[in-house]
């Protein structure tokens, strides 16, 4: 079971992110940058989910220091409340994958969003072994 790492500070998405992508990948959590950089680093996920603005340490900043520390070489999805928001231009410029619009967004959609996401990965990963 591939393991998905989802990092937000707000309990009712954590939940319900959990719930929804629980059926079929293993989540581990954590509700700030902080807390979601040492999570990533100690499990090596197969995708991050993260939401942009957080206290702490916000999104961004966070993709930044996974890409410092050599860690953007898993797929990561940008989670937002402001799709218009400058943040997630400066993410997808880091190298995240996708974003996903949290009050626009059906639990199906997102389930969907990640799959699609991670079938790239394998299919990325198969096609450099050949």
């Amino acid at each position: 079971m591939e393991k998905i790492a989802l990092i937000d500070d707000e309990p009712v998405f954590l939940d319900i992110y959990s719930k929804t992508l629980g059926k079929k990948y293993e989540i581990v959590t954590a509700m700030d940058g902080e807390g979601g950089l040492e999570l990533v680093e100690r499990e090596k996920p197969a995708l991050v989910l993260v939401d942009i603005r957080m206290p702490k340490m916000d999104g961004l900043e966070m993709i930044r220091q996974m890409k410092d520390k050599g860690l953007m070489n898993m797929p990561v999805i940008v989670l937002t409340n402001l799709v218009e928001d400058e943040k997630v231009s400066q993410a997808i410029e880091l190298g995240v994958k996708d974003y996903i619009a949290k009050e626009d967004t059906t639990a199906a959609e997102i389930l969907k969003k990640v799959e699609q996401v991670l079938e790239s990965r394998a299919k990325e990963k198969s096609e450099k072994k050949v």
